[in-house]
C-alpha cells in the first residue's frame, strides 16, 4: 500500500509511469472539470465571498482527510520549505478566489470568462522570468488564434454590457493572481507532494477569505442549502479533483502549455450551460469553439509546442 500511494504522486510504477508520459491527458481532464465552475457559481444564490468561504473550508476538510491518509500510508511528511510554498501559493489563490467570485456577481460570467482568456499572456510573462521559457513565434501566433476563438465563444453569449468598471478590474485581478498561483504551484512541486500541497493551499486561502468576510461582515452562517451543495461540489470536483489532475503533472510539462489548453474552458462551459441550464448555443459558439480548438492544436503541434510538451523525466 505504501508503494502504491507513492506511485500515485511520484510517477513510479505502471500507473504513474503511464500518466507521467502522458501529462496532457490529466491536464485535459482538469480543463473539463474546471469548466463546471462558472456555471455552478453563477447559479448559486449566495454572495461571492460567502460561497468562496464555504467552498474553501469544505475543500480543506476533504483534502485534509486525504493528506492524513497519504502521510500515514507513505510516511512522507512535507518539510518547512514545502509548507511555505503551499502557504504563499494559498494566499495568491485566496485573493484570486475573492476577485473571481465577486467579479462574477458584480459583472457577468461573460465578462469574467472573457478576462480569463488573457491567462496565457500573464503566465507566459511569469514563466519567462521563473523558468526561462520563451516559446517560438508559431506557438505564440497559434495561441493568439486560440485566444481569439475563446473570445468569440464568450461574446456569442453576451447580451450587452452588464458589469461596471470595478467589476471588470476585479476580473482582471482574478486572472493575474491565478497566474501567480499557477507558476508558484509548478515551482512548489519540487518540494512537496500534490495532496498536502493542495491542502496547504486551500487552508491558507481559507484564512485569507475568512479575514475578508469577517471585516466585510458577510453572513456566512445564512447560506441556503442549495448554495451549500454548490459550494461542496466546487470544493470536491473542480477544487479537489480538478486541481489534483492539473497540479500533479506540472513537474513534467512547461508552464506555457496548461494555460493554452485551458482556453477551451469558455466553449466547454457554454456547452454545459446548454445541456444543464438550457442556455442557447449559436453559430458563433460553434465557430469560436472550432477556432479555439484549431489554435490550441496548432500551438501544441508547433516546433516549440512539441518541445514544451516533451515530458520531463
Amino acid at each position: 500500500m505504501e508503494r502504491a500511494v507513492a506511485d500515485t504522486d511520484d510517477g513510479r510504477g505502471f500507473a504513474g509511469s503511464f500518466l507521467g508520459r502522458r501529462p496532457l491527458l490529466l491536464i485535459g481532464l482538469g480543463v473539463l472539470l474546471f469548466s463546471t465552475g462558472p456555471v455552478i457559481v453563477a447559479g448559486a444564490s449566495a454572495s461571492g465571498p460567502v460561497l468562496s468561504f464555504w467552498r474553501l473550508w469544505l475543500g480543506a476538510l476533504f483534502l485534509g482527510v486525504l493528506t492524513l491518509w497519504q502521510i500515514r500510508t507513505t510516511g512522507r511528511r512535507p518539510d518547512r520549505i514545502g509548507w511555505s510554498w503551499a502557504a504563499r501559493s494559498g494566499v495568491a489563490f485566496g485573493i484570486h478566489q475573492l476577485f473571481f467570485m465577486i467579479a462574477i456577481k458584480a459583472t457577468s460570467v461573460v465578462d469574467v470568462t472573457l478576462m480569463q482568456v488573457l491567462q496565457p499572456i500573464f503566465v507566459g510573462g511569469l514563466a519567462a522570468v521563473a523558468f526561462g521559457e520563451r516559446p517560438g513565434a508559431r506557438f505564440r501566433l497559434w495561441s493568439l488564434v486560440a485566444i481569439g476563438g475563446a473570445a468569440i465563444v464568450v461574446l456569442a453569449g453576451a447580451s450587452g454590457p452588464k458589469g461596471n468598471p470595478a467589476g471588470i478590474a476585479m476580473a482582471a485581478a482574478n486572472v493575474a493572481f491565478f497566474a501567480v498561483y499557477f507558476v508558484w504551484s509548478k515551482q512548489a512541486r519540487d518540494h512537496i507532494d500534490t495532496v498536502p500541497f493542495l491542502f496547504g493551499v486551500i487552508t491558507s486561502a481559507g484564512v485569507v477569505v475568512t479575514g475578508f468576510v469577517l471585516v466585510a461582515g458577510s453572513p456566512v452562517g445564512a447560506i441556503d442549502r442549495g448554495s451549500l451543495v454548490s459550494a461542496a461540489f466546487l470544493a470536491v470536483v473542480p477544487g479537489g479533483i480538478g486541481h489534483f489532475v492539473t497540479t500533479w503533472p506540472l513537474r513534467r510539462v512547461a508552464a506555457n502549455v496548461p494555460p493554452v489548453m485551458q482556453l477551451a474552458l469558455p466553449f466547454l462551459a457554454g456547452f454545459m450551460a446548454w445541456v444543464f441550464l438550457g442556455q442557447r448555443i449559436t453559430l458563433l459558439h460553434v465557430v469560436g469553439g472550432a477556432v479555439t480548438i484549431a489554435g490550441v492544436v496548432g500551438s501544441l503541434l508547433s516546433p516549440s509546442g512539441r518541445s514544451l510538451m516533451t515530458p520531463v523525466p
